[in-house]
């Protein structure tokens, strides 16, 4: 045998040898490894020595309970904490949340309808928004100067709303009302943009609607040029504002504890923000550099607990508007969403209605 040939077996015999060994100590390290970071590792218990990480997206105009969540300190101890990955298009999202680029994320239930129903792995775990007449999920912004009211929608046909993206609750609530008032939507004409661009698209006179949600609503409302001329209150009431947390199925599968936890902790923050209004804007104007004055918020669901009658409110609506699909038409909230992951919730069976779901769970002081 060669010099050469020789050096490079004995090499070889060399890295095997290494190789073994590496994985006899690991086999060694395995054989010892403490049961709670197995645990975690399975996703059987949320472990804080072992945190899993989870993705979230965000806009930095966005002040998610994830967010919150994160200036409250109540991700510093828990068994599962938060990556930001910057913001994506709510269109997008479904898509990402399925593949597992994205774990959780809020958008309306009409798109997480939608995703399942083309085969997208996702759930969705938790409630979130509740629309009030005093803070809506959504507010119109028309000039100072506009006709366009909730009483008086025939002005929008043969104009332009500007709203951040089709396909959620933007598009389809505001179709709906104009539906119910006779309006012809094809008359309307819808363009995508950016929400913190739509003030000066309103104000230049390009949009006569925009579609303007928390907390950029309360900057608009301050625009002495714009007025808030209804919300989406005037459409659906309660109904229409829920935009719950859908999660990536696989990792909600293989780490139940963790997921668990997660829920728990957006639940807290809901109510906590529910109860201090004023300590929430705060967060808000330091999170989005919004001054103080002007930042709103969103209104939560009790315990984020989801309840059947305001996911199938999507169904009603989007036949209404003739965007119901018959592979959506085949599937019931329950096939979609599940309180399985809320532990304030009384089971994993989605509730009737919000009218069950009345008394606060979680301590709201801080």
């Amino acid at each position: 045998m060669s010099r050469s040939k020789a050096g490079v077996l004995g090499s070889f015999h060399r890295h095997a040898l290494r190789f073994a060994g590496v994985l006899l100590a690991a086999t060694a390290l395995a054989g010892c490894f403490p049961e709670e970071e197995k645990k975690a590792a399975e996703g059987t218990v949320s472990d804080p020595k072992n945190p899993i990480y989870f993705t979230y997206a965000e806009y930095p105009t966005q002040v998610s309970l994830v967010r919150f969540a994160q200036e409250l300190g109540y991700w510093d101890k828990a068994g599962i904490r938060p990556k930001f990955v910057g913001g994506v298009d709510a269109g997008q999202l479904p898509a990402l949340v399925g593949k597992g680029e994205v774990t959780f994320a809020n958008f309306m239930f009409n798109r997480a309808l939608a995703a399942v129903a083309n085969g997208v792995d996702l759930k969705v775990i938790a409630a979130q928004s509740y629309t009030t007449r005093d803070e809506p999920h959504m507010t119109y912004f028309t000039r100072a100067d506009s006709t366009i009211s909730v009483d008086n929608l025939k002005e929008l046909e043969g104009k332009t709303v500007g709203l951040a993206s089709l396909g959620g609750c933007a598009e389809f609530i505001l179709k709906d009302l104009l539906t119910k008032n006779g309006i012809d939507v094809k008359k309307v004409k819808f363009l995508t943009q950016a929400e913190s661009l739509l003030q000066q698209s309103v104000e230049n006179g390009s949009v006569a609607l925009a579609v303007i949600h928390p907390p950029l609503n309360g900057v608009m409302r301050a625009d002495k040029a714009l007025k808030a001329a209804f919300s989406d209150y005037d459409n659906s009431q309660e109904d229409g504002g829920s935009a719950p947390i859908s999660a990536n199925g696989e990792f909600i599968r293989k780490y139940p504890a963790q997921t668990k936890e997660f829920v728990g902790i957006i639940a807290k923050t809901a109510n906590w923000i529910n109860a201090n209004p004023d300590k929430a804007g705060d967060i808000s104007a330091k999170v989005t550099g919004f001054s103080r004055e002007y930042v709103t918020k969103y209104y939560y669901v009790n315990n984020l607990i989801l309840d059947e009658n305001q996911l199938q409110f999507w169904w009603g609506l989007l036949d209404r508007v003739g965007s119901l699909k018959p592979d959506q038409a085949k599937l019931k909230p329950s096939d979609i969403a599940t309180n399985e992951y809320n532990p304030y919730a009384p089971s994993a069976a989605l509730i009737a209605s919000q009218k069950d779901n009345l008394k606060v769970l979680t301590a709201t002081e801080y």
